[in-house]
């Protein structure tokens, strides 16, 4: 990865979002061991906006709660500290980018959405990922294709033009125009963000997984999410789209895992109140 041309990306500093303040917290409060639920909660609960959002997904079918919740603290006391972060994050990072150039930011995010959304069904059928980091990574694959909107507009418009951005062929494309692909980007802004090295992990090798020194399972499910919404574009017959056996063989996951599960937009359909 060329890590000089990374960082002239990055050097628009004033282009480019922050983590937003209440993620940031959030990360702080859950590495201490000691935090109580009451602390987490009141840190949610600084936000009035986000707040309402995240009662409102914890009551939606997805989560299948018995009652209804009217707190952050029960709410986290129902769903968990995991989910509740996950929530958190992914409902934050929707908001963060206000307008970016050759983005409609609704379908990048409903995108977005549906990859994690294929992550954490995934992960739900196997042992060595927990669905909640599976979900919250994936929602977060692609943030760097909007940096790269952002600071290299002209340059994106061109690579939109010849090659679709929720197609396999895009990794290659970016890489041939800028010397990087998206999820390269992504994983820079993660670890500027300081989120875990294992988010950075995941972020940098999704694209080509068993390329990886070391396979990552996490990035093993990214992939899969991305493969499954580029067969819902175009069937892979038509587009040469090479099935990611081996990928689900290293995750000990059924041949036909892809195709025996719901649909991205049915497994997504709730968080997508997230949207907007």
């Amino acid at each position: 990865m060329p890590t000089a041309t990374l960082d002239q990306l990055f050097a628009e500093n004033h282009t480019l979002p922050t983590v937003p303040k209440v993620v940031r917290d959030l990360i702080e409060v859950l590495a201490n061991e000691n935090a109580s639920l009451s602390q987490v909660a009141r840190k949610i609960e600084a936000d009035t906006v986000l707040t309402a959002r995240m009662l409102r997904l914890a009551n939606s079918p997805f989560y299948g709660l018995r009652r209804k919740v009217s707190s952050m603290e029960e709410a986290i006391r129902m769903l968990g500290l995991s989910a509740i972060r996950t929530l958190v994050i992914s409902a934050n990072l929707t908001g963060t980018f206000q307008k970016v150039p050759h983005v409609n930011l609704p379908s990048f995010w409903r995108h977005s959405l549906r990859v994690s959304s294929v992550a954490r069904h995934l992960a739900g059928r196997g042992r060595s990922v927990d669905p909640n980091l599976a979900f919250t990574v994936g929602s977060m694959h692609a943030i760097g294709h909007l940096i790269m909107a952002i600071v290299r507009p002209t340059e994106i418009a061109a690579v939109n033009a010849a090659s679709p951005f929720d197609s396999m062929r895009r990794f290659t494309a970016e890489e041939q125009t800028f010397g990087y692909h998206y999820g390269d980007v992504s994983a820079k802004l993660a670890s500027r963000w300081d989120f875990s090295d294992e988010y950075v992990t995941a972020l940098g090798g999704f694209a080509r997984p068993l390329d990886m020194q070391s396979f990552d399972p996490l990035a093993g499910l990214l992939h899969l999410g991305v493969w499954r919404m580029a067969l819902d574009r175009e069937s892979a017959a038509a587009s040469g789209l090479a099935r990611p056996a081996e990928v689900l063989k290293a995750l000990d996951l059924p041949p036909d895992s892809l195709e025996d599960m719901p649909a991205p937009e049915e497994l997504a359909a709730d968080l997508e109140l997230m949207i907007g």
